[in-house]
């Protein structure tokens, strides 16, 4: 059944606060009307599907994506703001800046913009998709993302323009900085530990907490020689295992399912090859879960007093951004959008962003612990119980208007229309 005008009064005091970003009150209603239809549930989400789910037609909603003079910087900025004004929804120093790209593979769409073949995570192997690369605040209680950037390749038009995925990290991270987002550390996978991005959070009095590939050159004392030269990881691992084992310490990390896991660790403070920042380095000599797929890790902290527990610990707060992806394809079809060019793109995942923090708002605030006898733990189930709110108010309002109701559904029958009446 299509969406007829709920008034969720949760939704209307969340969605108020963007009132100042749409100059006519014809932007804000197909804004609102958008928001409630990204609830409902689509095989495949595009402009015509939430066109037939709401009263806006095609057209209309197709002008609002590709002609509106809306901002989605100002949008993002808006809700980044909303989030942090509340105790229940802020970040705070427990927290970090995770950093990562996420792929929204598209492989029939040739003539979509800044689509290009290459590695998608979420598929294994390589495909043509857009990718973004994203800036999310976690800690052990809660997860949001902070803002998100196109990686469009260098061969799209102006390609003087072109800014790599480490360009667009650091900018998150001034723009993290810049909106006051606080966090202990910036946490990045191995991909993104360059030395660019190393010297770049140093410069920024930023600890940076990652994982760095196998191959990478680290300063290492050598236990024949003595002397200290650069090695790459995967030669110093089995050096590690034959004279140092009596060094190794364990160390204890908690499961998903409660319990604790001993794993061998060995740290000592070094540099990484063509990099000036001193750091601390930790070899991990086992699986730190069973979902693990290493059974050695190599982790960097540019803290020399972060213990190796918080270090470990700190970077394994980095799933929350996976975490985050997976919400925003799962739940709010990030990455299911039909339209070609950049701005319309991204103004699709700009309004998935804001649907995942309507429901991330409600949720964290109780909003229906008054409403529903199991108030929803996560942000799925918070999706499904507003769709079958809004259903349950549309429903309330077709049953006071049968005029609607019978022209909505076209009902010609007297003895329909005088069914809607009862």
């Amino acid at each position: 059944m299509p969406i007829i005008n709920p008034r969720l009064r949760f939704i209307e005091r969340f969605l108020a606060n963007f009132n100042s970003a749409f100059s006519t009150k014809h932007q804000r209603s197909i804004f609102r009307e958008f928001i409630y239809a990204m609830f409902s549930d689509y095989k495949r989400m595009s402009l015509s599907a939430i066109a037939n789910n709401t009263a806006v037609n095609y057209q209309r909603l197709q002008y609002f994506f590709s002609e509106s003079g809306w901002s989605g910087k100002e949008l993002n900025d808006i809700r980044v703001g909303l989030i942090q004004n509340q105790r229940t929804t802020k970040a705070n120093k427990a927290g970090v800046l995770a950093i990562d790209d996420t792929a929204c593979p598209k492989p029939h769409a040739e003539k979509t913009e800044g689509a290009q073949v290459q590695y998608c995570g979420c598929l294994g192997h390589k495909e043509n998709a857009n990718v973004a690369v994203a800036s999310c605040f976690v800690s052990n209680s809660k997860h949001f993302p902070v803002d998100f950037k196109s990686y469009l390749p260098i061969t799209t038009p102006n390609p003087q323009n072109f800014k790599s995925k480490l360009d667009l990290a650091k900018e998150l991270i001034d723009d993290a900085v810049n909106k006051k987002i606080p966090f202990s550390s910036v946490v990045v996978d191995a991909w993104y530990t360059s030395t660019d991005l190393i010297e770049f959070t140093a410069s920024k009095n930023l600890t940076l907490v990652a994982e760095v590939k196998i191959n990478r050159s680290i300063f290492f004392t050598h236990p024949k020689t003595k002397q200290w030269r650069y090695l790459t990881g995967d030669k110093i691992i089995p050096l590690i295992k034959e004279f140092y084992p009596h060094k190794l310490k364990s160390v204890s990390i908690p499961q998903a399912d409660g319990t604790d896991k001993s794993i061998l660790t060995y740290s000592f403070k070094s540099k990484l090859k063509d990099c000036s920042t001193e750091m601390q380095v930790i070899f991990i000599f086992e699986k730190w879960s069973k979902t693990d797929d290493k059974d050695v890790h190599i982790l960097i902290t540019t803290d020399p007093n972060m213990s190796v527990r918080s270090t470990i610990l700190t970077y394994l707060l980095r799933w929350g951004i996976e975490e985050s992806f997976r919400e925003l394809k799962d739940t709010f079809c990030f990455d299911q959008y039909q339209v070609h060019h950049q701005e319309q793109i991204q103004r699709h995942w700009i309004m998935a962003f804001l649907a995942w923090t309507l429901a991330y708002w409600i949720k964290q605030n109780g909003c229906l612990s008054k409403i529903i006898e199991q108030p929803p733990q996560t942000i799925g189930e918070c999706k499904q119980a507003i769709a079958s709110l809004i259903i349950i108010d549309s429903s309330f309002l077709l049953s006071k208007n049968k005029d609607l109701a019978a022209h909505l559904y076209n009902i010609k029958s007297e003895r329909f229309k005088k069914k809607l009446e009862n």
